[in-house]
Parts: structure tokens; C-alpha cells; sequence
């Protein structure tokens, strides 16, 4: 399909108020909120307005680039030194998130009339927009894969820091 139109009056208020919204949410020490925040005035203008707009050539590159100059920071050289083993350890994870991803779907597809195959992608482990442009590619249900890889991030963002300290408490 051709990129959706942008729509400059509709971005002056996105843009500001996404911002806006992270920085309420970076104050009450909520986890990622710049991500989030945005995420969230987007969906529910996007929900409540009906929007189909797009955002201008080489704002979504842009975007991406400071996601991947953020999470390089992170690394260090004692990182690279014990990356293989844990780089084994993220590997059998994501086979086994894969494995409960895949049998979910399966289940759920069979319980309800959703197509099981965009159900299983927009369960997998892995990035919103990696796996929203793959459900393009194979003609599945964007939306639902959209809908499905954003709530999955909203529960680990909210429910792993309490669930780790539930487990430390419990362990300690």
C-alpha cells in the first residue's frame, strides 16, 4: 500500500503531547517513558480520532537510529568479554518464549476465529516494527499484530519490575 498522507496539524499536536506524556511519566518514575508515552497519545488519538496519517520521509529512520544509539550506550567492554555465554542464555530464552508464543496462538486460534499464523507473529519475541513490517510482507493482520506486540510490551514494561521484587522477597 502507498505511505499513509502526513498530516502536519495532526503531528503538532503528537509530537508535543507524546512528549509531554514522558515527561509526566519520566517524573513518576515510570519505566521507559519515552517510548510509552508517546506510544500511548499516538494509539489513543490514533483510536479516538480515527487518524490515518503517516509521519515525514526520513523521521521514522531518525527515530530508529536514536533507539540504536540509546541501547549502544548500555554496552561496555565487560559486556563484549562475557557475551557469548550470555548470548547463549538469550538464545534459549527466546526459543522457549517462541515455543509458548506458538502454542498460545494455536490455542487461542482454535478457541476464537482469529487467523492463527498473525496471532503466533504478534506474539513473538522481538520488535513492534520488525514484526508489524514482517506481518506486512506475508499479507497477515498488521492490526492485530500491532495490537498484540504493543500489549505485550505494556505487560513486561509494568508487571517485571514488581514481579522481580516479588521473587526477590520471596527468595531472600
Amino acid at each position: 500500500p502507498p505511505p499513509a498522507p502526513v498530516s502536519w496539524p495532526w503531528l503538532a499536536v503528537l509530537l508535543p503531547g507524546g512528549a509531554v506524556l514522558a515527561m509526566l511519566w519520566k517524573k513518576l518514575r515510570q519505566p521507559n517513558p519515552w517510548m510509552l508515552g508517546p506510544l500511548t497519545v499516538c494509539a489513543v488519538a490514533s483510536v479516538v480520532f480515527d487518524l490515518h496519517i503517516g509521519l515525514p520521509e526520513g523521521l521514522g529512520q531518525l527515530g530508529q537510529w536514536l533507539i540504536g544509539c540509546s541501547l549502544g550506550c548500555h554496552f561496555d567492554r565487560q559486556f563484549f568479554r562475557s557475551a557469548p555465554a550470555f548470548l547463549l542464555r538469550i538464545l534459549l530464552i527466546t526459543l522457549l518464549a517462541m515455543l509458548a508464543a506458538t502454542t498460545l496462538a494455536a490455542a487461542l486460534s482454535w478457541l476464537t476465529t482469529l487467523d492463527g499464523t498473525s496471532l503466533m507473529l504478534g506474539m513473538m519475541p522481538g520488535g513492534i516494527t520488525e514484526l508489524c513490517l514482517t506481518a506486512e510482507a506475508l499479507q497477515l493482520s498488521v492490526a492485530l499484530v500491532t495490537a498484540l506486540q504493543v500489549l505485550r510490551l505494556f505487560l513486561v514494561m509494568f508487571l517485571a519490575e514488581p514481579l522481580f521484587w516479588l521473587w526477590q522477597k520471596r527468595t531472600a
